[in-house]
């Protein structure tokens, strides 16, 4: 698969079969979102891996999953995430920005771990004071978010969007997510 397919193919994951991530494949994922571009190349983002199984259990309920559908959507027991790499900015390198190279970060964490087989699930919805204490998260550092990571225990499907953004399951328990169509989207020239 091409890195364009790729793309096309990537689905946000949130059921996760019980494997362990090895710690070099983590590492290397955490490699990807250093190299992710940077404004004025100030670099501000730093990585909390999270791969202790014990850890992973604490921080799996300081995550806020899938609202539209919840509880549905919360992954059940035998079907969470095995880590977690926390995305933080820190303060000290840039003092009013970090937020846009987070999110270069995190699509490097993503399409890395896709390129290894291994599903993601990118979250805002966390609860930030308690990640920082769980984690020592130093006052020079705020949590952007996190990316929860696994290899895939469901295959999202993509719907055209019709009257709601809202993704939901069938009675098979498969996941959809509408899309807004290219045509809706794009624009040439002007709006």
């Amino acid at each position: 698969m091409n890195l364009y397919e790729m793309i096309l193919s990537r689905r946000t994951v949130r059921r996760f079969r019980p494997e362990p991530i090895p710690a070099k494949v983590l590492e290397g994922l955490v490699e990807a979102a250093r190299l992710a571009p940077s404004a004025a190349n100030r670099q501000p983002c730093e990585f909390i891996v999270v791969d202790d199984p014990a850890c992973v259990a604490e921080v799996f309920p300081l995550v806020h999953w899938a609202a539209y559908i919840a509880p549905a959507g919360d992954p059940p027991e035998g079907e969470r995430p095995v880590a977690y790499i926390l995305i933080l900015i820190n303060h000290k390198k840039t003092p009013d920005h970090g937020h846009h190279d987070a999110a270069s970060a995190a699509m490097n964490i993503i399409y890395a771990a896709l390129a290894q087989g291994i599903g993601s699930c990118w979250m805002g919805a966390i609860e930030r004071d308690c990640l920082n204490k769980l984690c020592k998260v130093p006052d020079t550092c705020e949590i952007d978010s996190l990316v929860a990571l696994g290899y895939p225990a469901e295959s999202p499907i993509v719907e055209p969007m019709k009257d709601s953004v809202r993704y939901w399951k069938d009675t098979l328990g498969v996941l959809h997510v509408p899309k807004r169509s290219l045509a809706e989207i794009l624009h040439r020239n002007r709006y």
